[in-house]
């Protein structure tokens, strides 16, 4: 049986409007995903493709808080992961869930007028997810030449991302609104 008080705590109000915004962030994820797997993997420099996942990712984290980015990150690398050629499942989505849950942490923080703190924020996520996934394919066994990788994948990608990432941002921003952090235990007081 459910406790009455904890159903009564949250508003009706608030019940009903929690759910169109993780639509709206789930919508821009699978579109960061969908793009991410068709269109930018032939966007290269070098071999680096930009990390639009990593952008959507942050946004979801920054505009709605650590849950809601740890969710995203998760559901968003596994979706990656189940649409590419990886032979590692698991590693993407955890990753991403870490990018999330951090950048939803810097979502309690006071809110940054400019574009450049989640711009950098970006670079920094998909620095994180790419060196990660270098090192879980490592620890695998893999052998990795780490002055050609970080010459022709990890720095044309992180310049891509850099590139790529202010429209998926401000169309996040502009979807989304102000930062509000969505948790279960904070949908009375939204």
């Amino acid at each position: 049986m459910s406790d009455p008080s904890v159903a009564d705590a949250v508003s009706p109000a608030a019940r009903s409007a929690a759910p169109p915004g993780i639509w709206i962030v789930a919508l821009i994820a699978f579109c960061a995903v969908l793009l991410q797997i068709t269109l930018f993997s032939f966007v290269r420099l070098g071999d680096g493709i930009p990390d639009i996942v990593a952008a959507a990712v942050v946004a979801a984290g920054l505009w709605r808080g650590p849950l809601v980015g740890a969710v995203t990150g998760f559901c968003s690398g596994l979706l990656v992961e189940l649409t590419s050629p990886i032979d590692s499942v698991g590693v993407f989505a955890l990753l991403y869930l870490v990018v999330g849950v951090v950048a939803g942490r810097y979502c309690e923080r006071e809110e940054s007028k400019s574009l450049w703190a989640p711009l950098a924020f970006t670079v920094v996520a998909a620095l994180f997810v790419q060196v990660g996934f270098a090192l879980v394919q490592v620890s695998l066994g893999k052998s990795l030449d780490t002055p050609s990788f970080v010459a022709s994948a990890l720095v044309p990608s992180l310049i891509l991302t850099a590139l790529l990432t202010p429209p998926v941002l401000l169309l996040a921003r502009r979807v989304l609104g102000r930062p509000r952090i969505v948790e279960p235990y904070a949908l009375g007081r939204a």
